[in-house]
């Protein structure tokens, strides 16, 4: 409503006069120096308002603008402002009035921007450029409407090119000569013909409750067991026994009931916490609808999150088609398996090749939500808002090229107010492409009402606009990229988030981009905006919250001996499946809220893997006597996995008197037994205990060893035919050794006889009596045989020589 005339114009010009003094007074706080001011015109206000007297920090009236309209105003637009008022004090109004005041001069600075909002009620308001009076007093508790509008005429801002920015506009309630109330908020002024844009991004972290490893991967449908409480972590597993005399079919059917129960009591729990988030009022209802109709908005989305809605409850499997509808034509970007704590696995020590937990969850893939993950790319997520620098150097080792986004506080730069939001951080693993948000406009999205009490969808959004204007309007806009994030734990009011989404999606100033967008820019040097130097990030700190070294190693020796376990079959990776989700799980950032929860998954999540790392084991007796040197013992390989598996028996005696051989690698059957024969040999009389181990190939223990008693008793014929047939031995290699080193003697070897004369009788036979016949018969008359005759011939000796 205007009033025309001399008197209504007189009093126009005394409140701009009163206003500017105010503006000059000592201790009053200023918005900052005008960058480009444009001069006050004479504002029109109802015959029955005056100046508004100096307010007080305690105005009985709330004030709420509820629209601006239109969000950017150009020259020749009237500028509408719409307001809320109840009246909270215990006196009634009794001459409401409402009055539009701009401060035209144009904030350059983000730090304007911010002082406008934070600026008390004494502060600067601006000059009046229109009034309305309410139509009735306003009672204690009583709402009220108002609308004001401000005709083009009245705006009184420059036209020209340069002119176009945010000012500050409140809505001034009075009753008569006292304010009773008032509340900030921007107006934005586009006078050019063209604007420059900014580039700015949002990034919504999209993750679920803790994941409970008795309902995730493979742990959730397979027939498992499952402990009450688990192993003190160590550095090394600790196998469950298997083939134990005491172990039951009765007590096993016990177990597995008792495992089922367990696994269903946590199903049950995991999926009340899911069905609470994604109903209606839930905290990811929330974030979808607050974000579904922006594509520009990317998504950082938990793989887990999405398997754990596909088989929820109804509420969550809407929410999942809700959510994959609104992924086309969106960036998705996928964290890995059940958004792990990178720092607790930082902190736990130097990366192992061979059970990096890290890229183990990044391998862990998604058993639903395929359309989510068709062209979604790698991104990590810092769990504190300012981590170290161990944990940025984890990053880059286990996950090389991923980019990491920190928190809003992390990586500041102290010489300029817009940074762009990509960088680098150098770490002895190499750079890491690090995103570090705006803390502002972040702050903004996560919690606007922080920054300003009271904040509606209409401050909310010409806030938003306000910031990205300045940002737009520096210098160095073409090559800043700035990013907003919302925390993994955002619960927008959606009406709110959807303004400010709404504004920056139609801003002439602003060109959004996605997070591909600006790495690549970053990685063509096209996003160094004003090449401000970022802090570095602090050398080392732990949250108290974060999982503790002993566990997170204990989680990663449990997958490293499982991995060995499994190298005896010939496919592993099917013994193996789903237990690096559930190792993978304990380690979610959800769980720094429930550390009792975290225990538990712990404890669940060990006993998986060692229950992966059962199925093989050795029956034997408990007793066995050995009589003699050498015995065959038979020891039954029992293989209840679903492959064949290689494996090596070995025993081990406890004492020297029993020496034992390593059977050779024998393959047993599926669900079958193998007997195995391995040698004993027994070199003395005792009692001995020998453990059996079942191993791999390369040694490594496949069952809890067993142990049986042996009582050996090598018999004396035994002891007594070794030593004999030694001994003999070493006697006739000595004869053998005398007789070639003394040689030949007249008294030794071939010896010359004398031939006999004609008609002596034959010399006795070797070994015949000299008389003749040994038996004393006459010898024959005949003489000596034939074959007897001198072989050199008649008159000859063989044995004589001639001394001529």
């Amino acid at each position: 409503m205007r009033l025309r005339g001399t008197a209504g114009r007189a009093r126009a010009v005394a409140a701009a006069v009163l206003a500017a003094c105010v503006v000059a007074l000592p201790g009053v706080p200023a918005l900052g120096a005008p960058a480009a001011a444009t001069a006050p015109a004479p504002a029109r206000v109802a015959a029955t308002t005056a100046p508004a007297a100096p307010s007080t920090d305690d105005l009985p009236v709330s004030v709420a603008v509820t629209a601006v309209s239109p969000q950017v105003l150009q020259p020749g637009q009237d500028l509408t402002v719409t307001a809320t008022l109840r009246n909270d004090g215990e006196e009634v109004v009794e001459q409401p009035r409402a009055s539009v005041r701009i401060y035209r001069y144009r904030m350059s600075t983000r730090e304007q921007v911010a002082s406008w909002a934070e600026a008390g009620d004494s502060s600067p308001i601006g000059d009046v450029a229109a009034t309305v009076a309410l139509d009735a007093p306003l009672a204690p508790g009583a709402t009220a409407t108002v609308t004001v509008t401000v005709p083009a005429a009245d705006v009184g801002l420059l036209r020209t090119e340069d002119a176009w920015g945010p000012r500050g506009v409140t809505l001034d309630v009075g009753d008569g000569r006292t304010r009773v109330g008032v509340d900030r908020t921007y107006l934005l002024w586009d006078s050019a013909e063209e604007v420059p844009t900014a580039h700015v991004g949002v990034l919504s972290s999209v993750v679920g409750p803790a994941t409970d490893p008795a309902t995730s991967g493979a742990a959730a449908g397979d027939d498992e067991e499952a402990a009450d409480g688990g192993p003190a972590p160590t550095g090394t597993p600790a196998p469950t026994p298997t083939g134990s005399p005491a172990a039951t079919g009765q007590q096993e059917e016990q177990d597995d009931v008792a495992a089922e129960e367990q696994d269903g009591a946590a199903a049950a729990e995991e999926d009340e916490r899911l069905t609470a988030l994604t109903a209606s009022g839930g905290r990811l209802t929330k974030l979808l609808q607050a974000t579904a109709d922006h594509p520009f908005v990317s998504w950082a989305v938990d793989p887990a999150l999405v398997d754990q809605a596909a088989t929820g409850s109804r509420a969550a499997q809407t929410w999942l088609t809700g959510l994959t509808e609104a992924a086309d034509g969106r960036e998705v970007l996928r964290l890995p398996w059940a958004d792990p704590d990178l720092a607790a696995i930082a902190h736990a020590g130097s990366a192992d090749s061979a059970a990096d937990l890290l890229a183990l969850a990044r391998g862990v893939a998604s058993q639903h939500g395929g359309a989510l993950w068709q062209d979604a790319a790698p991104v990590l997520w810092a769990a504190d808002d300012v981590p170290d620098q161990v944990t940025a150097d984890r990053a880059a080792h286990s996950d090389p090229g991923t980019p990491w986004v920190v928190g809003p506080d992390a990586l500041p730069a102290d010489d300029s107010e817009v940074p762009s939001s990509p960088t680098s951080v150098s770490t002895p693993s190499g750079a890491l492409a690090t995103l570090a948000p705006d803390a502002t406009l972040s702050g903004l999205l996560a919690d606007p009402a922080a920054s300003q009490p009271g904040v509606t969808p209409a401050t909310a959004a010409q806030r938003v606009l306000a910031e990205s204007a300045v940002i737009a309007r520096s210098d160095d806009a073409a090559t800043t990229y700035v990013l907003a994030t919302t925390p993994r734990d955002w619960q927008p009011t959606t009406a709110v988030a959807q303004a400010q989404l709404d504004a920056l999606a139609g801003a002439d100033w602003v060109e959004t981009a996605t997070v591909a967008d600006m790495l690549a820019a970053e990685a063509a040097g096209e996003a160094d905006g004003d090449g401000a130097a970022r802090e570095a990030l602090p050398a080392s700190q732990r949250g108290d919250a974060e999982l503790t070294p002993a566990w997170v190693n204990a989680l990663a020796a449990q997958w490293r001996s499982a991995e060995e376990f499994a190298a005896v079959v010939d496919d592993p990776a099917a013994l193996l499946a789903g237990l690096d989700a559930d190792l993978v799980a304990p380690l979610a950032v959800a769980w720094r809220d429930d550390v009792d929860g975290r225990a538990a998954a712990i404890n669940v999540a060990i006993a998986e893997s060692q229950a992966r790392q059962s199925g093989l084991s050795v029956v034997l007796n408990e007793q066995l006597t050995v009589i003699s040197s050498s015995a065959q013992i038979s020891v039954a390989v029992r293989n209840d996995l679903d492959q064949a598996a290689r494996v090596r028996v070995e025993l081990r005696p406890q004492k020297g008197c029993l020496d034992t051989t390593r059977s050779p690698v024998t393959e047993v059957a599926p669900d079958a037994d193998t007997t195995v024969q391995l040698t004993l040999r027994a070199s003395a009389n005792c009692d001995v205990t020998v453990e059996v181990s079942l191993v791999s190939e390369t040694g490594r223990q496949l069952a809890t060893p067993q142990e049986f008693s042996a009582r050996v008793a090598p018999t004396i014929e035994s002891v007594g035919g070794i030593v004999v047939g030694v001994l003999l031995a070493l006697v006739l290699a000595f004869g053998i050794w005398r007789t070639v080193r003394r040689g030949q003697t007249a008294r030794r070897g071939a010896r010359v006889v004398p031939d006999p004369a004609p008609g002596d009788p034959d010399p006795p036979a070797s070994g015949e009596p000299a008389g003749g016949d040994p038996d004393g018969g006459t010898p024959p008359a005949d003489g000596p045989p034939a074959s007897a005759a001198p072989a050199g011939g008649p008159g000859t000796s063989p044995g004589r020589q001639d001394p001529r």
